[in-house]
């Protein structure tokens, strides 16, 4: 019995290091996917574009635009542009790590605030485009656009698509 239970035992430690080993080089190795650890902003931010663009194509498929709305869905398409590059802006490291802590936070709070007005302008611009071009629709079109801009049900349930 006693031998029974070394040999249990045994097997236990090699399992656990056989996984253990596993999580550890699983670890070391980057992060796949796009919101993985090295991620790729400008792999990210073509997707983005891609699908926006796809988007719009299905949108005004949908909405079946008269000629005289078509130059209210330009102006709604380039107020709708996914900005070139990030709204907000980036702290460089080597600059906070040569600041003291106060230092350091109060200039972490000064860019945050940057980058929220640069955001809260983004969507300032966005809700206008998208109230004027709306404004241009017929009811009808106005309940189509309605239903296609409604947030994805995947995302409201956790589904990934």
């Amino acid at each position: 019995m006693n031998r029974l239970n070394t040999s249990r035992l045994a097997l236990s430690v090699l399992l656990a290091s056989a996984g253990l080993a596993t999580a550890v080089s699983a670890q070391a190795q980057p992060m796949m996917g796009e919101m993985g650890m090295h991620h790729n902003e400008g792999r990210m931010h073509e997707r983005l574009v891609k699908h926006w663009e796809k988007r719009q194509v299905e949108l005004k498929a949908k909405l079946h635009l008269t000629e005289v709305q078509e130059p209210a869905w330009r102006s709604f398409v380039e107020g709708m542009k996914v900005p070139a590059k990030p709204l907000g802006q980036q702290i460089e490291r080597e600059v906070l790590a040569k600041l003291s802590t106060p230092e350091r936070m109060e200039k972490m709070g000064v860019v945050h605030e940057a980058n929220l007005a640069a955001m809260q302008a983004h969507i300032k611009q966005r809700t206008e485009a998208t109230r004027t071009f709306y404004n241009q629709l017929s009811v009808e079109q106005q309940k189509v656009f309605d239903a296609e801009t409604l947030p994805e049900q995947t995302r409201w349930k956790g589904k990934r698509d």
